[in-house]
């Protein structure tokens, strides 16, 4: 299935190249992003590991489907805040778009690659950088596709976004909890 006619199509009229991608429920290309996102966590925190063939199709299954998760609850609960808002939306739409999204986080296989071929220069310190660039970027596609897509104002979109992060922010500080708990409780 060929969305686009050429390159230019996306470019000159990227409202258009949307409303194409969400009216094929391009559900195919939203896997494929979160796929390559799954690859990305896997080659950028495992280069030059030694990881066994096993080792790596386990933990990129499990990234996988980790991905999916983040992004289904990312888009119900970003549908959920645009719905209050009283805008039109589709979580199918926002699943979409963030699994389009994930593409972005290919760059992060490329800062992998280019550390390990580079150990001398010592680049692995540049990593939160690298993370806080991708999420970044990421996070900028999101709101400006769903500014062009549903006609939101740029604080709607980013409140949505910020708004889809609250429940995954708070899972972080509880296990945050329970580590420092349990390593209470063992000394």
């Amino acid at each position: 299935m060929k969305l686009f006619k050429t390159y230019y199509d996306y470019v000159d009229n990227p409202t258009r190249a949307l409303e194409e991608l969400f009216k094929n429920r391009s559900f195919q290309l939203a896997l494929w992003g979160y796929f390559v996102a799954a690859l990305s966590w896997v080659l950028f925190f495992n280069t030059g590991d030694g990881l066994s063939a096993p080792a790596f199709l386990f933990k990129l299954c499990i990234l996988f489907a980790a991905e999916l998760t983040v992004g289904y609850i990312a888009a119900a609960f970003c549908s959920l805040f645009l719905d209050l808002s009283q805008i039109k939306n589709s979580a199918a739409e926002l699943f979409i778009m963030v699994g389009t999204s994930c593409f972005i986080k290919g760059m992060l296989i490329a800062f992998a690659l280019i550390s390990a071929a580079f150990p001398f220069a010592k680049l692995g310190y540049l990593c939160p950088v690298a993370l806080l660039l991708v999420f970044g970027l990421q996070l900028g596609f999101l709101i400006r596709n769903v500014m062009r897509t549903y006609n939101a104002q740029v604080g709607r979109a980013f409140t949505a976004w910020f708004f889809a992060a609250v429940p995954f922010a708070a899972v972080f500080v509880l296990l945050g909890i329970f580590f420092i708990w349990g390593i209470v409780l063992i000394v």
